[in-house]
């Protein structure tokens, strides 16, 4: 009976000397947490405070470009050999990205009446905006492709997001290309000469349409 009740004190004086240090690595880990969710908080404030263009520039070193500004004040860099330029827009978060002059065309190539068939095909079917303008002398037209998008350091991984917004890109690329490429092989044939390339989907809507005119000014009497 001394025996169990020799242990139970030594037990009890065991815990009673432990019992600070045990209150001290509490202490440790309620501060730790707290200070971790005041780091937290603290980065989510800085990064509001981030400039747009700032954070544009950040994202894309991680992906292993060299950004840089141009004489517009719009970030250019280079993505898988290709030009790109970025314009941020401070206020509301969103930027544009331009991949200019990716491809050009000659107005004397056979598949040029097509050009405007084609680009309307893809662009229905990406998030990715294909124009094209003539070039200063006229007879070059120049492939020129864009997107508009949020861009958030609170809207999940800025990297991933920037990385599958430069791969459409080239998926666009790829897609107009493929399209001139069919042309071109079914010009051996008549009616690969005469039939246009038609932009489906939208037909069901035409009835709804307004005619679009210039207004004319009112001549005084």
């Amino acid at each position: 009976m001394n025996d169990i009740s020799d242990i139970a004190l030594l037990i009890a004086v065991i815990a009673l000397a432990l019992w600070p240090i045990a209150l001290f690595g509490l202490n440790i880990l309620n501060k730790q947490k707290k200070r971790l969710k005041h780091l937290e908080q603290l980065t989510k404030n800085e990064l509001d405070d981030i400039k747009t263009q700032d954070l544009v520039s950040n994202t894309l070193k991680k992906i292993g470009c060299q950004p840089a500004l141009n004489e517009d004040g719009n970030i250019r860099f280079k993505y898988q050999g290709d030009d790109f330029y970025i314009a941020a827009e401070e206020e509301n978060r969103f930027i544009m990205i331009w991949n200019p002059w990716w491809g050009s065309i000659s107005i004397d190539n056979e598949a040029f009446p097509y050009l405007k068939e084609i680009i309307n095909l893809v662009n229905i079917n990406s998030m990715i905006t294909t124009v094209y303008m003539a070039d200063e002398d006229g007879k070059t037209v120049g492939l020129h492709s864009r997107c508009h998008t949020f861009f958030s350091p609170n809207e999940g991984e800025l990297v991933e997001h920037m990385q599958m917004l430069l791969d459409q890109f080239f998926d666009v690329h790829n897609a107009i290309k493929d399209n001139l490429n069919q042309f071109g092989k079914s010009t051996g044939n008549e009616k690969g000469k005469t039939e246009r390339i038609q932009v489906k989907g939208f037909s069901a809507y035409k009835d709804n349409s307004e005619p679009i005119e210039p207004q004319k000014e009112k001549q005084n009497p």
